[in-house]
């Protein structure tokens, strides 16, 4: 990737303590607060309030955002959908790696504020970064539009996921691959109900079903989720 004038710099690094996991994980750190409502016209108040858990200090701890990032590999030049990207926590990391960044929500309180907070970054990130609505059964991408897909905490909530993640391999490119994040079906300190969770191995079958083959199950590097890695077949 090519290096940035300093003042990008700067300023990018500064934007990445900005406000996406609407669970309480009551940290003792303290960073700078999401934008305020005033700030934030199209966007209410109990979005306002997901967003400040979305982006909560010590998710850095627990998430451990350049490690999940480091499972797509080289991103520079290649295009990168953020399935249930919330408030852009891992869009604007990825968007400032070189990559082209598909923003994609169902929620248009999460779309108004990613919206809100691109105005903010420097004029090369902007470009990288396409903010996209979706629909429960749609991510809406083009055809071959993507190198990577990413879901963070998002695999769970996605209904019919064999039918949908089929459909989902006309956008990928070939050689493309998937990246799936979320919690491990035990009991941990925060994160959904454990009937809301899907064990490792389950996503590994319907993903198969869909027609990928996995290529690994990460269940050491983050304490309370999973990593998985797929390819399109």
């Amino acid at each position: 990737m090519k290096k940035q004038p300093i003042f990008l710099l700067i300023t990018a690094i500064a934007l990445l303590s900005l406000p996406g996991c609407k669970w309480n994980t009551q940290g003792t750190e303290t960073t700078d607060k999401p934008t305020t409502e005033s700030e934030t016209p199209g966007v209410g108040n109990d979005y306002e309030n997901e967003a400040e858990q979305y982006e909560s200090a010590d998710r850095v701890i627990w998430q451990k955002p350049d490690l999940v990032i480091q499972q797509l590999g080289d991103v520079d030049g290649k295009v990168v959908a953020d399935l249930g990207a919330g408030t852009g926590y891992f869009s604007r990391r990825i968007a400032y790696k070189g990559a082209t960044v598909i923003a994609i929500d169902i929620d248009p309180e999460a779309i108004q504020w990613m919206e809100e907070q691109k105005a903010r970054f420097p004029l090369e990130l902007r470009n990288r970064l396409i903010i996209r609505q979706a629909e429960a059964n749609d991510p809406k991408l083009n055809p071959n539009e993507v190198d990577i897909v990413l879901l963070v905490n998002t695999y769970s909530y996605i209904q019919n996921r064999v039918n949908y993640f089929s459909k989902l391999k006309e956008a990928i490119r070939a050689g493309g691959t998937v990246i799936i994040i979320d919690f491990k079906k035990k009991e941990t300190p925060f994160g959904p109900s454990i009937d809301e969770r899907i064990d490792a191995k389950d996503v590994e079958k319907e993903l198969k079903e869909a027609g990928y083959s996995v290529l690994a199950i990460d269940d050491e590097s983050l304490d309370y989720q999973y990593i998985i890695k797929a390819q399109r077949n």
